[in-house]
């Protein structure tokens, strides 16, 4: 008889394990109310207050001023140089300032530096691209997928935030009604355990101190599985907690009081993976970065390539102590006024500078494809594993259902018997066990089957879809 107890016990232990393991996730809140949130509301309110999702919030506008920067390369640009200093004192003679005479003759010489005025100089250039092989314009197409990545990179975290949410919020409730169940059940045992002390000290044939000290060993199992699963109730609701940031002395309640099962008609699996390919941020990311790659490694191979431009140059400087010259081809460089308009090119040369970034930009292109072929396979992949997972939860579900029913049965039978005299400690705890047994498998393939719905979510894209992201 003791082996049975001590083998169910094992079992017991093995089984009450994973309790405190239900919860996952993080955070703090605010007033001193008490909340009622819903996985709704709870959802809600951490999309709304992630700083994760804001991090790429940023990542978006830092994309988008990339892309102005990327359109405004098509425009004309301005160069406007504004200087001044000291100048030295230059006079003409009077051929000097004529028109036509085509000589300068002035009254100072080179040796004799005389500083006794300023100047001021503006030297303005206005460049205009006109053809550059397409190289602002695969910048420009770089530019605007990357918004598209950065985007779809704020919903990856919005996915993820939503699944980090049903994990601690169904973990809560996983082991809260765990711990309710257990305590439930400590009360039968410890009355049987009276039963038994009664009969032990009466004398009566049917019970044993062997049986005390089996049911006493039991009833501090149980106490043990209440404290775990209480452990795993205080780390969910925490976790639940930090990811809505809410003030520590908030106190709230969840708005389910229990975890239930629910029904999902479920679609085809080739219908979510299609689901998958269309909408999942990561998916999305790879077909919008791969295509970026692709115009920057056009604009490295444009680099090869001259930039032909038009431009306008307007040039003016004046001084307080030197005179202006008529004769045009001499230039004071303090003293003039000239400008135009022309065409040009620049091209740049170099000995392998621009072929080693061309390498580059395809290397990084080859990267995101080949990463794409592995999301190729390993996203069906989470799709098909989550809809299997929630299928056998669903019918674990059923079957566990009726065992620790069946259980049940026979544990009030057992508990009958020990009460009238005619049964036995090791039938009761048999029973006892089967009908724990059972009842957490309930309380896990429940859980099980809401995860899975949320992994399937997660894993073809839909799970912050009905949800507004700030």
């Amino acid at each position: 008889m003791s082996t049975y107890i001590v083998s169910g016990l094992c079992s017991l232990l093995l089984l009450l394990a994973p309790v405190s393991a239900a919860a996952q996730g993080k955070p703090p809140g605010e007033g001193k109310r008490k909340l009622v949130i819903s996985l709704q509301d709870a959802i809600k309110r951490t999309l709304a207050v992630s700083n994760r999702i804001k991090e790429s919030r940023a990542g978006v506008d830092a994309s988008l001023s990339l892309k102005q920067q990327a359109d405004a390369a098509r425009w004309a640009q301005v160069d406007a140089n504004l200087f001044g200093g000291p100048s030295t004192k230059n006079e003409l003679l009077n051929e000097g300032r004529g028109t036509g005479v085509g000589i300068i003759n002035s009254k100072t010489e080179t040796g004799d530096i005389k500083v006794n005025g300023v100047f001021g100089r503006a030297v303005i250039r206005v460049v205009q691209p006109l053809y550059t092989f397409n190289k602002i314009g695969s910048f420009r197409e770089a530019a605007s997928r990357g918004v598209r990545v950065s985007q779809a990179a704020v919903g990856q975290q919005a996915s993820e935030v939503v699944l980090q949410v049903k994990q601690a919020y169904y973990g809560a409730l996983l082991a809260s009604d765990t711990r309710a169940f257990l305590k439930g059940l400590l009360k039968d045992i410890r009355g049987s355990l009276k039963t038994t002390e009664r009969r032990v000290e009466a004398g009566s044939a049917a019970a044993t101190l062997g049986d005390v000290y089996q049911l006493r060993s039991f009833a501090a199992r149980i106490e043990k599985g209440i404290a775990d699963a209480g452990e795993g109730h205080t780390i969910a609701r925490d976790g639940l907690r930090t990811l809505m940031q809410l003030e520590p002395g908030v106190q709230f309640e969840l708005g389910d009081k229990n975890l239930t099962s629910t029904t999902v008609a479920l679609r085809r699996v080739e219908d979510y993976e299609q689901t998958a390919d269309e909408i999942r941020p990561e998916f999305v990311q790879l077909r919008e970065g791969i295509k970026a790659r692709e115009a920057l490694v056009e604009a490295a191979v444009a680099d090869r390539y001259p930039v032909i431009f038009a431009a306008a140059l307007a040039d003016v400087a004046g001084a307080t102590n030197r005179d202006r010259s008529r004769v045009p081809i001499i230039t004071d460089p303090l003293m003039h006024s000239q400008g135009g308009f022309f065409l040009g090119l620049n091209w740049h040369f170099d000995f392998g500078i621009v072929e080693g970034k061309i390498d580059e930009a395809r290397a990084e292109h080859m990267q995101l494809i080949y990463k794409k072929d592995f999301a190729d396979l390993g996203i069906p992949f989470q799709v098909r594993k989550a809809y299997e997972e929630f299928q056998t939860a669903t019918e674990n579900i059923k079957n566990t259902k009726d065992a620790y029913r069946n259980a049940r049965r026979w544990l009030v039978t057992a508990v009958a018997n020990l009460d009238l005299g005619i049964g036995e400690v090791v039938q009761l705890t048999q029973a006892f066990i089967l009908y724990i047994e059972f009842r957490v498998e309930n309380f896990r393939a429940i859980h099980a089957q809401r995860i899975a719905l949320a992994n399937l979510d997660f894993a073809t894209g839909e799970a912050a879809k009905s949800f507004t992201v700030q």
